[in-house]
């Protein structure tokens, strides 16, 4: 059976595209299972080329966007559609699959069965609707809309892991249909998410606390995330006498905005570098893994429930703190697998009077602040003084993981029943002008072996300026866009440029190599501009014709390979002579690790000591600080740091 998966760009942002929640599905999907979902590199080359099939895409999106704008500006119906872009419904549609598997906020093409998973209930009504506002507007035109979609013949079943989800799906929407649909799921991370076979021996004595704002690493959730509660409990923990390291791996907000939440500036500031590491720079999962191994706490007290970030501490047997928001008991319990901080739930969960359902309201975490730091001053001093008794706790929460969150029995369970209800289902009506483009785009699909790519790459756009135009790394590629223009959320879509005039030019690619000379800053003077623009001439008039655009783009590249390597050549002694903070090349990731200064260039990571002067590529490459350290990852770099300060302290 196959399973379409309709994410393209312009969704990842909003919809958190590939989470790592659902990447079991993914990796442990029985041989039977075929997953179908656009590699976005592959679209990108053959419209390039196709021009024929770029014309049949913008004619249906057409046709999408006048439906859209028939309807009444100010209903509900309007907003939902003005989220779907006409392009990618298209390419939704023209996806290979017996059934659709959407999650979090369901967008189906309508063209074939489609299930859908979530979480949590007020993220699916996003964007018209948003978790922690404590409401919902028009509540009635949401149902209406919405009831629509979960009760049509061709959603199949909606399913959640979090039993108060299901709860609210039935009591807002009071539909017999839409009953008969739920149904409660198992959930569990991904092996290559999360390698339990890292899970050190953790010693006590250094105790070290992580804080990350969230899974995907959003840069604005640092105080739902509950970050002020961790800086205020850190002040009191060093005020106690105790010693350890706290990791912020998140944004970090300004002091005024700080001190608003009851946190103290100051205090912070004189920690940064000591007992305080903040790394502001998104981390691959890998790095993520290697901190919570290494940590013995996981500061997690939310306003809101985070399913992977808990699965990904207690498999690496990191203890667990977290609150007692709606969905954490389905995770852990206090004292057998984590530390429960109490009272969240009471004060910003309430039933909706309108709607009957259990919302949250953000806005009153800070009422219960100084409770939660206190909770965690006197819940982690026991632990602390106690080594059995973390130690203890530290595996109960492991073997928890293990036996109950095994990504591989989610996916067996899921896709058997999605299996079962597929087969009983009637295929919607074909439509024989998308069967023409899923015939054409059939080779433009990921590749099985290659599923961790999307997974492990950032949902939010990571930018590389590199002075006349930028580089960004999203949903598995990387995304090159000349000069420094403002995007839009629907220009980050593969066919933005054919369907809107006005949307910046995009190259996709699946690594910043394969985009060759397209991000390098030319010298004034440089006939590259004028070679590039002449080369983009000739590649547009050739389009209609594939197998010569073809052979002379083959014959181009050996020709140019000498120039190229040219080209890079002068940019990397460029490269070399950048300083810290003279432009977006280079950044502190980490302070004060066993006295050394950890800092990002470009791909590689460097160590220096602190005191030595200002950071200089050249001067680290050349070995002229009195110890270097590097490598290609934050993981190896600290590993190296680690291992010598164990041999000087022999």
């Amino acid at each position: 059976m196959k399973v379409a998966v309709p994410w393209s760009l312009s969704h990842y942002i909003p919809l958190n595209g590939f989470h790592p929640l659902y990447r079991a599905l993914f990796e442990h999907a029985p041989t039977e299972i075929s997953l179908e979902a656009w590699d976005n590199v592959k679209l990108h080359r053959h419209f390039a080329s196709h021009r024929k099939d770029r014309n049949l895409v913008s004619t249906l999106a057409t046709s999408h966007r006048l439906d859209s704008e028939a309807m009444a500006s100010e209903t509900i119906a309007h907003a939902y559609s003005s989220y779907f872009y006409p392009p990618d419904k298209v390419l939704t549609e023209a996806l290979s699959g017996d059934v659709e598997f959407l999650h979090t906020a369901p967008f189906p093409s309508f063209s074939r069965p489609f299930v859908f998973h979530c979480e949590s209930f007020a993220p699916v009504f996003f964007p018209l609707a948003r978790q922690g506002n404590g409401s919902f507007d028009k509540p009635e035109d949401l149902r209406a809309h919405y009831g629509r979609i979960f009760s049509n013949p061709l959603c199949q079943g909606i399913y959640s892991h979090i039993p108060n989800t299901l709860e609210s799906f039935s009591t807002f929407f009071a539909d017999a249909d839409i009953d008969r649909k739920l149904f409660g799921s198992r959930i569990g991370l991904s092996k290559s998410a999360v390698d339990p076979s890292i899970y050190p021996e953790k010693s006590i004595d250094k105790p070290r606390f992580l804080f990350i704002n969230s899974a995907h690493q959003q840069p604005v959730n640092f105080f739902n995330r509950g970050g002020h509660v961790v800086l205020r409990f850190w002040k009191e923990f060093r005020a106690a006498g105790r010693n350890g390291t706290l990791v912020l791996r998140c944004g970090r907000p300004d002091d005024h905005t700080l001190a608003s939440y009851g946190v103290d500036p100051a205090f912070v500031r004189s920690e940064l570098g000591h007992s305080i590491l903040w790394a502001e720079g998104y981390l691959a999962n890998h790095e993520i893994n290697a901190l919570m191994a290494d940590a013995h706490f996981f500061l997690l007290p939310s306003a809101s429930l985070h399913s992977a970030s808990i699965l990904q501490a207690m498999t690496l047997g990191t203890v667990p703190i977290v609150t007692d928001t709606i969905g954490t008991s389905v995770y852990v319990t206090d004292r057998e697998s984590a530390i429960v901080l109490k009272g969240v739930k009471q004060e910003i969960w309430y039933l909706d009077p309108q709607t009957g359902v259990l919302v949250d309201r953000y806005e009153r975490m800070p009422n219960i602040a100084a409770s939660l730091v206190s909770q965690l001053m006197e819940r982690v001093s026991e632990l602390l003084d106690s080594k059995e008794a973390f130690l203890a706790l530290s595996y109960r929460a492991a073997k928890r993981a293990q036996t109950h969150f095994s990504g591989e029995a989610f996916a067996a369970s899921f896709w058997e029943t999605v299996k079962e209800k597929a087969s009983k289902s009637r295929p919607a009506h074909s439509r024989s002008i998308i069967d023409k483009l899923k015939t054409s785009l059939q080779h433009c699909t990921i590749d099985r072996a290659t599923w961790s790519r999307p997974f492990e790459s950032p949902t939010q756009p990571m930018r590389l300026d590199t002075g006349t135009s930028n580089v960004h790394e999203l949903g598995g590629v990387a995304v090159h866009i000349e000069g420094n223009p403002s995007m839009g959320l629907t220009d980050w879509s593969v066919f933005a440029r054919y369907f809107n005039p006005g949307a910046p030019e995009t190259t996709f690619a699946t690594t910043l190599a394969e985009l060759e000379d397209k991000y390098l800053a030319y010298r004034a003077g440089e006939v590259g501009n004028a070679s590039r623009s002449w080369r983009r001439w000739v590649s547009n008039r050739l389009m209609p014709y594939p197998g010569l655009h073809s052979f002379v783009s083959r014959k181009y590249h050996v020709v140019e390979k000498l120039r190229t390597f040219t080209k890079l050549w002068l940019r990397y002694i460029d490269f070399k002579q950048a300083r810290i903070g003279e432009d977006g090349y280079t950044a502190l990731v980490l302070e004060n690790v066993h006295g050394f200064n950890i800092v990002r260039s470009f791909h590689k990571y460097y160590a220096i000591p602190q005191g030595e002067g200002a950071f200089l590529v050249t001067k680290a490459e050349k070995r002229q600080y009195s110890r270097t350290y590097c490598a290609y990852s934050l993981e190896r770099v600290v590993a190296k740091v680690n291992r010598g300060a164990m041999g000087r302290a022999r």
